[in-house]
């Protein structure tokens, strides 16, 4: 399976995503998010 067809069967399951690299790069981001937000609400309880 070349690139383009890759990017293709993802842009059906997720039609805002062009690419691979942009998908990894909006997990990543939400994970550091969470832990960002877990750690401000476990020093805040603390």
């Amino acid at each position: 399976m070349s690139d383009q067809e890759e990017d293709q069967d993802l842009q059906q399951l997720f039609p805002f995503v062009k690419k691979w690299k942009t998908l990894y790069a909006f997990v990543l981001g939400e994970l550091v998010v969470l832990i960002v937000l877990f750690y401000l609400f476990s020093h805040a309880f603390s």
